[in-house]
């Protein structure tokens, strides 16, 4: 995966193998994307749909019911836009396909990758310590599925740090010593 930034457009670049894997990636995200909170299966709604800070500010259920249908119809309304994205990575064999987004839509993209991050992190039980794996051997010693999921996560990670590095006051860059 290689970004570059045009103006106020960013430009991720994937390879064949890469663009298999964002092809499904963003298939998963507008899928998930439609399924209501009150349908969507545990590890899912668990993570994108909480309610414990509910509880924790002592929201009636009402008040609660109304907040989920809020966190629903912003995800569901970033659905057209990533079928955008998905189109320019789906279909015509290319050895390189590009995804483009301006400045402005980038947060939806990074959100939308988070949020796959993180429904893969649950259904595939990847705590903080797999996460900071950092050896080959140590990733071996994971089932093969969990493996998979790992490196999806790191692969997701990779493309939200790269769309960080251009976006103004590159917040990517928070700890860079000058």
């Amino acid at each position: 995966m290689h970004a570059t930034r045009e103006n106020d457009q960013i430009i991720l670049s994937f390879r064949s193998p890469e663009n298999r894997l964002m092809n499904r990636v963003l298939k998963a995200i507008i899928r998930n994307y439609q399924i209501r909170p009150e349908e969507l299966s545990s590890p899912g709604a668990d993570v994108w749909y909480s309610t414990r800070g509910c509880q924790t500010a002592r929201m009636s259920a009402d008040e609660t019911k109304e907040w989920l249908e809020n966190l629903f119809q912003y995800k569901s309304a970033n659905v057209r836009l990533i079928e955008q994205w998905l189109k320019s990575v789906s279909g015509r064999k290319a050895t390189q396909y590009h995804v483009q987004l301006t400045l402005a839509e980038a947060p939806v993209l990074m959100t939308a990758l988070n949020d796959h991050r993180l429904l893969l992190a649950a259904r595939y039980r990847i705590g903080q310590g797999e996460m900071d794996l950092r050896s080959l051997s140590a990733l071996h010693q994971l089932r093969p599925v969990r493996q998979a999921a790992l490196y999806e996560i790191h692969f997701l990670a990779c493309i939200i740090e790269e769309i960080l590095r251009f976006l103004p006051g590159n917040p990517a860059g928070w700890m860079d010593s000058d």
